[in-house]
């Protein structure tokens, strides 16, 4: 009897990626898997507001189940704590750079300043819209961020305060300057993406020369 040709077979269905390509072969899969967790529920976040949201939808969106999760936070007040957490730390390094780069010139220090937090934080938090969201951290975790908070303006008002001393720009009060600065730039994440017509780079430049602009200068 002729037997008959094996019935084609059609291609497996790809699986979503786990973990958003977080894979294990790194040196710490822990932290780059909880990396991954913090920066697609702030994208979650951002979608559906923070009290909509739940850790069903942020498992859904790295493709995990929602027990995996508990591995790395406790709950999402934890993640939205971690969000601001990840957000200080780059404008923390992105301080300490500038500082390096421009130690005798304030006002070209508070211009790297702009641009180096706004590429980081365009490039490794993208769409973390729940930066601006304080209110739904629980008390003890908005003190944390605060107070790192309060050191980063105090060194920014500080750098305000000596290019006037140098005369580089007018007198001014440094605390509604780094005010203004600031503002703009945590309003960032609410408008930006990835695949919008302006690259983090582009934005950081212009608005690092935004920063100088709004300094009245010296005649």
């Amino acid at each position: 009897m002729k037997k008959s040709a094996p019935s084609p077979r059609t291609a497996p269905t790809a699986a979503p990626a786990r973990w958003n390509n977080a894979l294990a072969a790194t040196p710490d899969p822990h932290a780059l898997r909880k990396r991954a967790l913090i920066l697609a529920a702030g994208r979650v976040f951002g979608d559906k507001g923070f009290h909509n949201t739940t850790l069903d939808d942020i498992a859904s969106a790295l493709s995990v189940t929602k027990p995996a999760l508990y591995r790395y936070v406790q709950n999402k007040h934890e993640i939205l704590y971690e969000c601001h957490r990840m957000a200080v730390e780059l404008a923390e390094e992105a301080l300490e750079q500038a500082r390096q780069l421009h130690a005798d010139a304030p006002l070209q220090a508070l211009r790297s300043f702009v641009a180096l937090y706004i590429r980081k934080m365009t490039s490794e938090l993208g769409t973390c819209v729940m930066l601006t969201e304080y209110y739904s951290m629980t008390a003890e975790h908005n003190e944390r961020i605060q107070q790192r908070r309060r050191v980063i303006d105090r060194s920014l008002r500080d750098m305000v305060a000596q290019a006037v001393e140098r005369g580089d720009i007018a007198p001014c009060d440094p605390k509604f300057a780094v005010f203004f600065i600031m503002g703009a730039i945590n309003n960032i994440n609410r408008w930006f993406s990835d695949q919008g017509p302006a690259a983090g780079p582009d934005i950081a430049e212009t608005f690092a020369d935004f920063a100088l602009q709004s300094l009245k200068p010296t005649a």
